[in-house]
């Protein structure tokens, strides 16, 4: 499983909307703070609206805000809405992909391994990143 450069931006841009309290920012200022190229940032922020994690206004007041709490939005939501869900092999994402997965030692390792990542990636939100940020 790689971290995509797309998914990286989308946690920074969300990790600045956090850190801001809730006002919309507009995405040229988000792309501003945070060294995202502009049109690649309107492309994420296609994308974080489509996974249900921002909520854009229009309009000279407009901007974009976080869906929900920083509190309830994890690692997990951004790397899953951007990306989909993590996986390290792609049997343990999707088990008919391959036939030997039901006696394959390895398939088991691979699920573990997922399960690992998905535990530690659902258990840090937005807001634990702020905090750490902040240290």
């Amino acid at each position: 499983m790689e971290i995509t450069r797309r998914t990286d931006y989308a946690i920074r841009m969300l990790l600045e909307l956090a850190r801001d309290g809730g006002e919309p920012i507009s995405v040229r200022a988000l792309a501003e703070h945070q060294g995202v190229p502009y049109a690649f940032a309107r492309a994420v922020q296609r994308d974080l609206v489509g996974a249900k994690l921002v909520k854009a206004r229009r309009g000279a007041a407009g901007g974009i805000t976080l869906a929900r709490p920083a509190e309830e939005i994890t690692l997990l939501d951004i790397v899953a809405g951007m990306q989909g869900d993590p996986s390290i092999a792609t049997c343990a994402g999707d088990p008919q992909w391959c036939d030997r997965s039901h006696s394959c030692s390895m398939h088991r390792v691979w699920c573990g391994a997922n399960d690992l990542i998905r535990d530690y990636l659902g258990g840090r939100t937005l807001a634990s990143l702020v905090i750490d940020n902040g240290r």
